[in-house]
C-alpha cells in the first residue's frame, strides 16, 4: 500500500501543496499510516514514516501525520479510555470515539491549538480563557496563532485557561461552529501540512466538549512524542539525500561523507525505534525518561556535513529539509529542562 501512496503523491504537480494532504488521506489510511491513532503501534508507524520523505511532497505530508498521530490522536485516546485527567462524561467519550474513527479512516482532520502570539512556549502565558457558566455550558475566548493541519480540519482542540480552577483545559470546537474565524497560514517549507489561525469570542459550548482537565500534565510528553516522529522524518530525509547523491559519477569521492550521513541517521533511527517499543509496551511510559537521546546532536552534525559537500546546496536542492532547523528541538523549554536534569548524572559517571 505504500507503493500506492507514492503513486498518489507523485500525481500532484511539484508546485502544488494546498490539496495534497487532504486529497491523499484515503491512500494514507490504506497504507496503515493512521493506525497508531487507534490501536496500532508506534514502531509500525515509524517504520513506514521513515519512507515518506523519499516520496514527492513527503516531508509536508509527514508533518501532518506526526501532528495528527501524536497530538490530536493522543488526546482522543485519553478521552476514550477516560484515563486520569480526561473527561469521564459518556458524551465526551462518544464524541471522541466518533472523531477517532473518522481520523483512522482518513475521512477527517483534527487540529490542536496551543500556541498564541507571545506565549514563548509557556502555558502560563496563554491568554485564551474558559469559564463554566451556571447553565453548565462553557464560555470560551481564544486566539490561536498556529494550528498544524488546521486549514482543512473538521474540528479543533483548543487549550484555554480555566481561571477559577487555575488549570489549562482542552476543548473541542467543530469547524462549523457559528462565529469561528479561520485564517490560513503558509510556511516556506513543508507546505503540504496546511496551518491556520483560529479565533473565537464568547463561544458557549456544551460541557461534553471539555475533553481534558489539565493539559499541563500532557504537554511535555505530547511535544516529545511529536519530536520523536520528527526525528524519524529527519532520518528519512537524510537517507533520501544519501540515496540521490550516491547515484552520480561523483559517488566514489563522496562515499566517506555519505557513509557518515547514513550511519548517523541509522543510529538516530535505531534510538527512535527503541523509544517507540517502550511506548508500545507501556502506555504510562514518558519519553522524558530517555530525553534528550541525540536527535539535536545528530541534526546539527548532519546539517554541518551537508554544508561541507562541495558544489552542493542542500537548501536549494532539498528546501523542505529546512523544516527541521525551523523546529529545532534544542530550542524548546522541555529540552533545556531535561538536559539540565540529565547533566546531574554526568558528574557521577564512573563513581562506583
Amino acid at each position: 500500500m505504500m507503493k500506492e501512496l507514492r503513486e498518489k503523491l507523485s500525481s500532484f504537480p511539484p508546485g502544488e501543496f494546498r490539496s495534497v494532504y487532504k486529497s491523499s488521506l484515503p491512500d494514507i489510511a490504506k497504507a496503515g499510516l493512521l493506525n497508531a491513532l487507534k490501536d496500532g503501534g508506534f514502531r509500525a508507524f515509524h517504520e513506514k514514516l521513515i519512507l515518506i520523505p523519499s516520496f514527492p511532497h513527503g516531508i509536508g505530508v509527514g508533518v501532518g501525520l506526526m501532528a495528527q498521530t501524536n497530538v490530536a490522536g493522543k488526546i482522543l485516546k485519553l478521552v476514550i479510555g477516560s484515563e486520569a485527567g480526561a473527561s469521564t462524561n459518556p458524551e465526551s467519550k462518544k464524541l471522541a470515539s466518533e472523531l477517532q474513527d473518522r481520523l483512522v479512516s482518513g475521512l477527517g482532520i483534527l487540529g490542536l491549538g496551543v500556541s498564541e502570539p507571545g506565549w514563548m512556549g509557556k502555558l502560563t502565558n496563554l491568554k485564551s480563557t474558559a469559564k463554566v457558566l451556571s447553565s453548565g455550558e462553557i464560555e470560551l475566548n481564544f486566539h490561536k496563532g498556529f494550528v498544524t493541519n488546521g486549514a482543512d480540519a473538521e474540528g479543533y482542540l483548543v487549550v484555554a485557561k480555566e481561571e477559577e480552577q487555575n488549570r489549562f483545559g482542552v476543548f473541542f470546537i467543530p469547524r462549523d461552529f457559528p462565529g469561528l474565524k479561520i485564517e490560513e497560514v503558509y510556511l516556506d517549507v513543508a507546505r503540504e501540512a496546511t496551518h491556520c489561525k483560529i479565533t473565537g469570542e464568547n463561544f458557549k459550548i456544551p460541557s461534553h466538549y471539555h475533553f481534558i482537565e489539565d493539559y499541563t500534565k500532557l504537554g511535555a510528553d505530547i511535544h516529545l512524542s511529536e519530536m520523536l516522529s520528527a526525528a524519524v522524518l529527519f532520518c528519512g530525509a537524510i537517507r533520501k539525500i544519501v540515496s540521490d547523491l550516491s547515484q552520480g559519477s561523483e559517488s566514489r569521492e563522496r562515499f566517506s561523507v555519505l557513509g557518515k550521513l547514513w550511519d548517523l541517521s541509522g543510529l538516530l533511527y535505531g534510538k527512535c525505534l527503541e523509544i517507540s517499543d517502550k511506548k508500545d509496551k507501556d502506555p504510562t511510559y514518558k519519553i522524558e525518561e530517555d530525553h534528550p537521546y541525540g536527535y539535536e546532536a545528530i541534526l546539527d552534525e548532519c546539517i554541518s556535513i551537508l554544508e561541507s559537500i562541495p558544489n552542493f546546496d542542500y537548501k536549494k536542492e532539498y528546501p523542505d529539509l529546512g523544516l527541521f532547523c525551523t523546529i529545532h528541538p534544542a530550542r524548546s523549554p522541555v529540552y533545556i529542562k531535561n538536559r539540565l536534569k540529565q547533566s546531574k548524572s554526568w558528574r557521577k559517571f564512573g563513581n562506583l
